[in-house]
């Protein structure tokens, strides 16, 4: 409690035995905080007791005149496009201040690989960079793929108990009727009912989800045929999902990515399992992963070490590095992929995944369905 400025009270932090035992006048467990506004006014102590902003010059700064800063073109508040997942050219600071003036390193626009692209440095107003367009656009990669967390797992944490499997995935099954899963579940991706249906893909099929082939799955992959070329190229099945915009997809991370050992073991055992043998190493996924995808994207500014700012766990300050506050990030957010079709979802590549076609599913519109979702099958009579 002694770490947030909100919790840390006028005469010391408040104490947790005494909240226990009650000793701020509530019930045990309970206290009321002092809060010097309700609702919560942020910076109220800066405005009105001239209390420092936990800045180093202790005011807002709306400029930072680090070298660092200023050679990133990240010396003001500005707006960059994804560094990949966007439409337009990647990275582009969107700006005609004259106050920016990033440092150019002679990256070209049309330069590919990533790590190039994360400290590149191009600057162009809103009304230049709208007439750009992203060469992997071009080349079909037309679907933006956010990596969420799963409500059923922490991490990879969990995503090797069944039950969590299960809960996970609108593809489980107990009996696993269909010996391609990977297990008691399958992985899936998330995909507008249009935009799937406008790429001939149902319910429950199969598709391949690839991202820029400059690096992923891994450099210098070749769809060869041969078992390591297979084990990493992602393969899920498609969930529709109404909520989500045409071009926007979600493929939740978490799971255990399949490997060589496990595509040997659902290529070759009876029961069609990713259980690799001699390790006991159960998969999540056919082939691939949510991480044959995506990538870690090392900007810059997360790497100085003069950056002031307020630590992350305390009522303290440090230059540089803190962890989950001013760091190296590797949490892949947003890449942009292509999804193609591999096979048909019915059991065994045969046809139609059977509950897709059902009029109970998500995005029917047959009477029963819009009766249930209207709440007419229940009928409430007064006393």
């Amino acid at each position: 409690l002694d770490s947030c400025a909100t919790t840390i009270g006028e005469d010391g932090p408040y104490d947790i035995d005494k909240i226990l035992d009650g000793s701020y006048g509530g019930e045990p467990g309970t206290a009321m905080w002092l809060m010097r506004t309700f609702p919560r006014v942020p910076f109220n102590e800066q405005i009105n007791d001239s209390i420092p902003f936990y800045t180093d010059c202790g005011r807002l700064a709306t400029y930072c005149d680090l070298d660092e800063a200023i050679d990133a073109g990240e010396n003001m508040v500005v707006h960059r496009e994804g560094v990949e997942a966007t439409q337009y050219l990647p990275n582009v600071i969107v700006s005609s201040s004259p106050f920016l003036r990033p440092k150019s390193y002679g990256i070209p626009p049309e330069e590919m690989d990533a790590d190039l692209r994360t400290v590149r440095n191009i600057m162009m107003p809103w009304s230049e960079a709208k007439k750009t367009v992203n060469p992997l656009w071009e080349n079909g990669f037309k679907f933006f793929c956010c990596t969420p967390k799963s409500r059923h797992t922490t991490h990879s944490s969990w995503s090797n108990v069944d039950w969590h499997n299960l809960w996970g995935s609108d593809f489980s099954d107990t009996r696993r009727r269909d010996k391609r899963m990977a297990g008691v579940s399958d992985r899936q991706i998330q995909m507008n009912p249009a935009a799937a249906k406008d790429m001939g893909l149902a319910p429950g099929d199969y598709v391949w989800v690839d991202a820029n082939p400059k690096d992923r799955p891994y450099r210098g992959w070749v769809d060869d045929g041969t078992l390591r070329s297979r084990a990493f190229r992602c393969m899920v099945r498609v969930k529709v999902n109404e909520a989500l915009p045409y071009h926007f997809t979600i493929l939740k991370h978490t799971g255990w990515m399949a490997s060589e050992r496990s595509v040997r073991a659902h290529e070759t055992r009876e029961d069609g399992r990713a259980l690799a043998a001699g390790t006991g190493y159960q998969s999540n996924y056919r082939y691939g992963s949510h991480q044959s995808i995506t990538r870690n994207w090392l900007m810059p500014l997360h790497q100085t070490d003069t950056l002031f700012h307020k630590k992350a766990g305390a009522m303290a300050f440090t230059f540089g590095f803190d962890v989950d506050n001013h760091a190296i990030n590797t949490v892949p957010k947003e890449t942009l992929i292509r999804v193609v079709k591999a096979e048909d979802g019915g059991i065994g590549g045969v046809g139609e995944w059977e509950p897709g076609k059902s009029e109970l599913s998500p995005t029917s519109t047959s009477d029963v369905n819009m009766a249930y979702l209207s709440g007419s099958f229940i009928t409430i009579e007064g006393s």
